[in-house]
């Protein structure tokens, strides 16, 4: 019988994603897909993508698509924009002054923090700038290549990737019958904030629907 991806499953896989009506790559995780497309980035982190289906770690689309799939299969397949990243808002594309930008000058294409939210400048004119906060994405219907690499079901393997990938930290993870303790340091490493822990087993817990299983948290020993 065929290993599917189900609701609450942790999966590993490698994608592709493209704009559907250029066919440009705006995201994809394999170093050697992106040699391949001649976009390969020196630096740039590539790696699987993890996420536990259900948990609204990817967008609508994509993880609806992702449910159902068998392990070490490919797929293709269209997202719409619906269920992507919306349709535009003509609302959230505003005006304002070129004087509040002080310490650089904005050209159209660049990516600007604005209060905490990332904009987009589209035109600077006669001392205004036009700034989008729509996701760059956003009206845009997506296709996107995937392949399913593995299935993740040993309790602390689930533990370990969480904090490395999501909560960025070092971890090392035990697992004995209805106890996990979890040993964690950030990864420049430095100990976790006092009362960080207790937050961050809370986190894991939910994510994993761990309702019979505790998770604590142990200082790593220098």
């Amino acid at each position: 019988m065929a290993d599917i991806m189900r609701q609450g499953d942790m999966l590993e896989f490698d994608f592709v994603g493209r704009i559907k009506t250029s066919g440009q790559i705006f995201d994809l995780s394999s170093e050697e897909a992106a040699k391949k497309e001649g976009i390969y980035q020196q630096g740039q982190k590539y790696g699987p993508a993890v996420a536990v289906i259900g948990k609204g770690m990817l967008i609508k689309g994509l993880e609806k698509n992702l449910e159902g799939k068998e392990i070490g299969k490919e797929y293709d397949f269209e997202v719409s924009a619906e269920e992507a990243f919306g349709q535009r808002n003509p609302q959230l594309v505003q005006l304002t002054n070129l004087s509040k930008f002080k310490e650089f000058r904005p050209v159209p294409g660049m990516q600007v923090n604005v209060d905490g939210i990332i904009a987009t400048v589209r035109s600077v004119s006669g001392g205004r700038v036009t700034l989008d906060f729509n996701h760059p994405l956003a009206g845009k219907a997506l296709v996107y290549h995937v392949k399913i690499l593995r299935k993740i079901s040993d309790l602390s393997g689930k533990i370990k990737i969480i904090c490395e990938k999501f909560l960025g930290l070092k971890a090392e993870v035990k697992a004995v019958g209805k106890k996990v303790t979890v040993k964690a340091k950030t990864a420049d490493g430095k100990e976790l904030e006092k009362g960080a822990e207790a937050r961050l087993a809370g986190e894991i817990k939910k994510l994993l629907e761990l309702k019979d299983t505790e998770v604590v948290f142990e200082k790593i020993q220098a």
